[in-house]
């Protein structure tokens, strides 16, 4: 997994580096100058260009401009400074007084085959005064391609978000990743993030990180002959209303392709004829309903809880305080894993989410922004901006694991998180979050902990995803069950990695 650190847990980590570590700090400069220019000169070298322009500020980031400058420039490019600030870092300083060649004192009208922004570091904030915003606009007006300087400037590298700010083709992020690389609009303003370890060491075990593959191959070990389908656990579905008939299959379909040995599916009684034989390889069972939804029903809870591993439940059922008893009952008496998506989400911020204070179960929640937003009770800007830390917090508070669903997922206990890249705009579609509680429960059913459970179940949905829109050759006409059709693959493919991480 790699490592994924907040703004301030980079800065604790340079000065871990040079003060206790010793590293001096110019000797940081330049091997971070170093990997920009690497960088820089494979773009040029692809591309053809010869000719670069470094955009520096007068922080840190900009003595990294600098120093790549120089570098490109003894390897024989042709290289000019746009230098933004009169008032450099020391280390900026000496990096400029380096540098040999053209040094410009207004960006240029000249066209660049590649521009290096250095203009902001992660330590940027706010919205960029007229004559860096002016800088910014040049940049992505100028035609070129732009090689950033471990982040876009501009970008906020906590959450992703910004003002006015450079759109790059390539990121060089230096010592390790930051969130907002990942997270809101920072993935599309990053281009091709490349992760360059310069020596700085950190002082304390990360937060984050970023998952891939080979991080749940364990998760899919080749399996022993002599089992049976209770060996890979029960996992149980509680879905569906009249409204919304579809979810209820959707999830149990995910959840049979991902390992478990069986699935429950329950449904309101008046969708129960019609479902008959639709999924033959789940146990359908008629649950009590009313108005064509759930009715709280303890005897039908317990039946359903037993032999369970795990439960999902809220999948198109409708917001309803039946749903909300039903939820709380669960909780209470519940020893397995329960899964907590859609309207069940609705329902603890209608009827109270006090109820996850106190429970027998393991819980892992699965909301999309708007969703958690009303769980949380902050504005949806906020959690927008801010959602990774406000997710951390949530579930500290209330002892859950929780998904926060986006082109980035976030899945974290209040103690570690997880981001997950992994994915496709073609998962924009109805149906999505029902096909990835289905997988998440099996996941769980199988024995596997909440934060992995969530972590891969995103991994795969996204994974599955990708192929999808692989196979239609677009990301628009991609549906929930194209998705399902392609959790096999996606399944093979983190069973691939553990025959390889076996090697």
């Amino acid at each position: 997994m790699q490592t994924v650190l907040t703004c301030a847990e980079m800065r604790a980590a340079d000065k871990y580096t040079i003060e206790t570590l010793g590293v001096p700090s110019q000797a940081l400069m330049e091997r971070a100058g170093e990997a920009i220019a690497d960088e820089t000169e494979k773009l040029l070298r692809e591309t053809g260009g010869r000719s670069v322009l470094a955009v520096c500020g007068g922080g840190n980031n900009g003595g990294d401009g600098w120093c790549a400058a120089r570098l490109l420039a003894e390897r024989g490019f042709e290289t000019a400074v746009f230098s933004l600030s009169e008032a450099p870092s020391p280390d900026c300083a000496a990096q400029r007084s380096l540098y040999a060649g053209r040094i410009l004192s207004k960006f240029p009208d000249e066209k660049f085959d590649v521009i290096i922004d250095a203009i902001f570091g992660t330590g940027f904030r706010s919205a960029p005064t007229e004559r860096f915003a002016a800088a910014i606009a040049r940049i992505n007006a100028s035609g070129s391609k732009v090689v950033s300087a471990d982040i876009p400037s501009g970008l906020n590298g906590d959450c992703g978000t910004f003002v006015s700010c450079v759109k790059a083709d390539v990121t060089v992020a230096v010592g390790e990743l930051k969130g907002g690389l990942l997270l809101a609009d920072g993935a599309d303003v990053c281009g091709k993030v490349v992760r360059k370890d310069i020596g700085i060491r950190l002082p304390a075990v990360p937060s984050a990180g970023l998952c891939g593959a080979d991080d749940f191959s364990r998760l899919f070990p080749a399996r022993k002959k002599n089992t049976n389908k209770g060996t890979f656990g029960k996992a149980v579905m509680l879905a569906g209303s009249v409204s919304y008939s579809g979810a209820p299959f959707l999830s149990a379909e995910a959840a049979l392709k991902c390992g478990c040995g069986y699935v429950q599916l329950a449904v309101p009684a008046e969708i129960f004829p019609h479902c008959i034989g639709k999924l033959p390889e789940a146990i359908l069972t008629e649950f009590p309903s009313e108005g064509g939804r759930i009715r709280f029903d303890e005897e039908a809870l317990q039946s359903l809880m037993q032999g369970a591993n795990s439960v999902a439940i809220g999948m198109g059922c409708g917001v309803s305080r039946a749903l909300y008893d039903a939820l709380a009952f669960l909780l209470s008496e519940f020893r397995g894993t329960l899964v907590i998506d859609a309207d069940a989400l609705n329902s603890l911020s209608e009827y109270g989410v006090d109820i996850l204070r106190e429970k027998s179960c393991r819980v892992i929640l699965t909301p999309h922004p708007k969703e958690f937003s009303r769980l949380c009770g902050k504005p949806l800007d906020e959690v927008l901006k801010n959602g990774a830390a406000s997710a951390k917090e949530f579930a500290a508070e209330y002892g859950v694991a929780v998904l926060l669903k986006g082109h980035t997922s976030v899945v974290t206990n209040g103690r570690f998180s997880i981001f997950n890249a992994e994915g496709t705009p073609a998962l924009a579609k109805g149906g999505s979050g029902d096909v990835l509680s289905g997988i998440i429960a099996s996941l769980a059913a199988r024995g596997i902990g909440t934060m992995d459970s969530a972590a891969c179940g995103a991994y795969l949905l996204g994974k599955a995803g990708n192929f999808a829109a692989e196979e239609a050759e677009n990301e628009y006409s991609v549906t929930a069950s194209d998705v399902i059709a392609k959790l096999p693959r996606a399944v093979s493919f983190i069973a691939r990695a553990s025959s390889e991480a076996q090697k």
